[in-house]
C-alpha cells in the first residue's frame, strides 16, 4: 500500500502563497515527514515503517530531499520580495550566515557551510534548507536539528537519490547530527530570542514581520 500524501498545511504554508516579507520560527508538535517537491513516497521513504507508526506525510512546495520533522527540531522560514529577482544562492548564503552567527553566539563551534545550502558542525549536518521561487519572491525553508536522534531518519528515510559531495555515501546516522549530540544545550527559546535580536539589524530590508509558533 502506498503512503498517502496529504496537502501541506504546516505553520509556514501561508508564507509560500503570501506577499509580505516575513520570518517564521516554529516547532513541530508531532512527528511528520515532509517530501521535497520532486520526491515520491516509494523512492524516498521506507513505507512499511511509515505505515506501521502512522506518521503523516506531506509535500512542501520547495525542492530538496525528504525530511522528518519532530518536536526536537526548529523550522525557520524566511519570505522576501525582491524588486529585481536575486539568485537563490545569494539568499541561501545571507540567511544561513545569519543562522551561523546566531549559533556561534550561543556557543556552537566548528560551524561550516557545505553543499548547496547545508550547515554542519565539522562534517556532520545540523541544518538543511530549500528554496521556493515565485515571480519576485523567494521563500527559504530550513530545518535545524536541536536534539533529535539519528535513528528516526534511519527508520523512515531511504538513502536520497541526490546527495551533496561532502556526504560521500554516508548513512543518515553517520551524516546527520544534532546540537545536543555535539554537546550543545541550545533550546528552541534560546534560538527564538537570538533570532528576534538579529532580525532587524542583520537582514535587509528590515521590514520583516517576526512570528513565533510553538506548535
Amino acid at each position: 500500500m502506498s503512503v498517502q500524501v496529504i496537502p501541506y498545511d504546516l505553520p509556514d504554508a501561508s508564507l509560500f502563497a503570501g506577499t509580505d516579507d516575513e520570518i517564521l520560527l516554529w516547532k513541530p508538535v508531532n512527528t511528520v515527514i515532509v517530501l521535497g517537491q520532486s520526491n515520491t513516497p516509494a523512492l524516498s521513504l521506507i513505507e512499511e515503517n511509515v505505515h506501521a507508526d502512522g506518521v503523516p506525510v506531506t509535500k512542501r512546495p520547495t525542492g530538496g530531499e525528504a525530511v522528518v520533522l519532530t518536536p526536537r527540531m526548529a523550522v525557520i522560514t524566511v519570505a522576501r520580495n525582491f524588486p529585481g529577482m536575486t539568485s537563490s544562492k545569494g539568499f541561501f548564503t545571507e540567511v544561513n550566515s545569519l543562522i551561523m552567527e546566531i549559533l556561534s553566539d550561543l556557543g556552537v563551534k566548528e560551524l561550516v557551510s557545505k553543499g548547496i545550502s547545508d550547515i554542519t558542525v565539522g562534517d556532520r549536518k545540523i541544518l538543511g534548507s530549500s528554496m521556493h521561487r515565485r515571480e519576485g519572491r523567494l521563500v527559504y525553508h530550513a530545518v535545524l536539528n536541536l536534539g533529535e536522534g539519528t535513528d528516526v531518519f534511519e527508520r523512515y528515510l531511504r538513502h536520497p537519490r541526490r546527495e551533496p559531495d561532502y556526504r560521500q555515501g554516508r548513512l543518515h546516522s553517520e551524516f546527520v547530527t544534532s546540537l545536543k549530540e555535539e554537546g550543545y544545550n541550545v533550546g528552541y527559546d534560546d534560538l527564538a530570542a537570538r533570532l528576534d535580536d538579529y532580525t532587524h539589524s542583520h537582514l535587509s530590508p528590515v521590514n520583516y514581520s517576526m512570528v513565533y509558533d510553538h506548535q
